[in-house]
């Protein structure tokens, strides 16, 4: 009976031992980092954002005045070119407008279920209705700032489905266009509301940027320098010379981030 007992025990022990040993295994389990899975940003949304860049560089063809200084004949042979050229543009905004209609009326509930809010849902239907509206008035500086209003929360329906770095620079990329495009018609305290937030974003994302980038990055610092200086002086033509060197450096900053092959 007691060899039993000692039997019986022996058993419990190893039984229990097993157990603790099972306990600690699943413990470690639960506690390793789960790898959070990329997920696919829509197609809809990238084609969105390539539809805005495509109205905004048919826009920037756009010649809004025939020229002047050449002979009549030539002159009439300009501004019937001109013509052309502007009709195709804006033929090619147009059918571009309808495009983003229809992708944002396919992306709409797919960023509804990934937990946009309504704000941001109005925001967006709005712009894209506000840039349908100034396109088919044709005024060239209205579809510029129009199509960048667009552009706006791209970054933001982006956020939805990544964290990535490149987000921000989305961002800074809009503050950069809205200053090129406002300058022409001097809207200077939306401007200078672009430069608080270029300032604000720059903040949060140099942090995140890799040493690799720390010559870019400092190149890039001083076109913000040097865009708010030329802002301060309220001059439209030194405004939209930086802000395009803004955005240029911006561009090369954006290659540094992207992932190496």
């Amino acid at each position: 009976m007691r060899k039993f007992i000692k039997l019986l025990s022996a058993l419990l022990i190893i039984a229990l031992i097993f157990n603790m040993t099972g306990c600690k295994k699943q413990d470690k389990a639960q506690k390793k980092p789960q790898t959070s899975q990329k997920t696919e940003i829509p197609k809809e949304l990238t084609k969105i954002e390539k539809d805005i860049e495509k109205i905004i560089s048919e826009a920037k063809k756009i010649k809004e005045k025939p020229s002047s200084t050449s002979s009549k004949k030539d002159s009439d042979k300009d501004k019937k070119k001109e013509i052309s050229t502007n009709e195709k543009s804006w033929k090619e905004i147009e059918k571009t407008v309808k495009d983003i209609h229809s992708n944002w009326n396919s992306l709409n509930p797919i960023v509804t279920k990934k937990g946009a809010k309504l704000n941001l849902i109005n925001s967006m239907s709005a712009a894209i209705n506000d840039l349908t509206l100034v396109a088919n008035k044709k005024s060239k500086i209205d579809v510029l700032i129009y199509a960048n209003g667009v552009y706006k929360y791209i970054p933001e329906l982006e956020g939805l489905f990544s964290t990535d770095p490149s987000l921000d620079i989305k961002k800074l990329k809009f503050y950069g266009q809205d200053i090129d495009f406002k300058s022409e018609i001097q809207k200077w305290d939306e401007i200078s509301k672009d430069l608080m937030d270029i300032n604000s974003t720059w903040q949060t994302l140099k942090v995140k940027l890799p040493k690799e980038a720390k010559s870019t990055a400092e190149k890039f610092e001083v076109s913000i320098s040097e865009l708010q200086k030329t802002v301060k002086s309220q001059n439209k033509v030194l405004t939209k010379v930086k802000a395009e060197v803004f955005l240029k450096n911006l561009k090369s900053l954006e290659k540094v981030l992207e992932p190496k092959k």
